[in-house]
């Protein structure tokens, strides 16, 4: 490496030691950096913040340009309105929280899933939504290995004809190898379905997985790396021929945790397609 290159390195490590102190003692500027850092993982540009604001909270342009600047001009109405608008945890934004996500995981508890996907259905009725299933590129279900994660998704009109996607994790550290998890995987798919919520699947890095499961990543900056699809659905409805028994042992085990909590799958199966021919009219 030559001089300058070596100075350079330098620099660049002494600007970012320098960065982490400055965040370390000045806390109200590290909130101020993370807000502006999050709305731009979004795909909201720090210009374009203002405005999305209500007006009770308005703020001129400027006041985005920098965190030095936006600090000064930082409230808890603030900070609340951004965790609310962009679905994330407003203790995350304190730097309490080292997750920035909001994770309803209702592991084994298939019944808490219909409560919430309900509330977002009353809550968002006209909006695009989706269950994703992200799991490592080059694994498969049963007997790969790495995390699978469930994504909630919804978008809406953003600024400018834009969209912005919101998302919610429904797992935590759930495994792709892990018979009970696939298992309340297939529970999840056929609540979802039974709403009227499309599920689809989604290849992704390992490193990028493991980041989200850290909080080390925002989930819109790790699905940027989605490569290529799978379809989760052949879990519950296998194509004709192709139906092993494993598949059917998770599938048994799938309608004890639903029946454990008084649903019937005959009747989840009747709402689907209650919910289809709602959509085709």
């Amino acid at each position: 490496m030559s001089f300058v290159g070596e100075a350079n390195g330098l620099v660049g490590l002494l600007g970012k030691t320098w960065n982490l102190l400055h965040d370390r003692l000045d806390p109200v500027r590290a909130q101020a950096k993370r807000l502006i850092e999050a709305f731009e993982a979004y795909g909201v540009a720090r210009q374009q913040i203002p405005r999305l604001l209500p007006a009770d909270l308005k703020l001129p342009n400027a006041a985005f340009s920098t965190p030095d600047k936006l600090k000064d001009k930082l409230t808890s109405e603030l900070l609340d309105w951004a965790a609310e608008h962009l679905a994330i945890r407003r203790s995350w934004l304190d730097l309490v929280d080292s997750h920035p996500h909001l994770v309803h995981d209702h592991y084994k508890s298939p019944a808490h899933y219909r409560e919430w996907f309900s509330g977002r259905l009353k809550q968002a009725p006209n909006v695009p939504r989706w269950l994703s299933i992200w799991k490592p590129v080059g694994q498969e279900i049963p007997n790969g290995q790495g995390p699978l994660c469930l994504v909630y998704e919804e978008t809406s009109q953003c600024l400018d004809g834009a969209e912005l996607t919101r998302y919610w994790l429904l797992s935590d550290h759930w495994s792709i190898h892990h018979a009970p998890c696939l298992e309340n995987l297939l529970a999840v798919m056929a609540i979802a379905r039974s709403l009227g919520i499309s599920v689809l699947g989604s290849n992704l890095p390992l490193s990028e997985l493991q980041q989200l499961e850290a909080g080390s990543k925002l989930l819109p900056d790790v699905a940027k790396h989605r490569r290529g699809a799978w379809h989760p659905e052949d879990l519950i409805d296998p194509l004709l021929g192709n139906d092993p028994e494993w598949r059917q042992a998770l599938w048994c085990g799938a309608l004890s945790y639903l029946a454990k909590d008084g649903m019937d799958i005959s009747a989840l199966e009747a709402g689907a397609s209650t919910e289809e021919g709602r959509a085709s009219s």
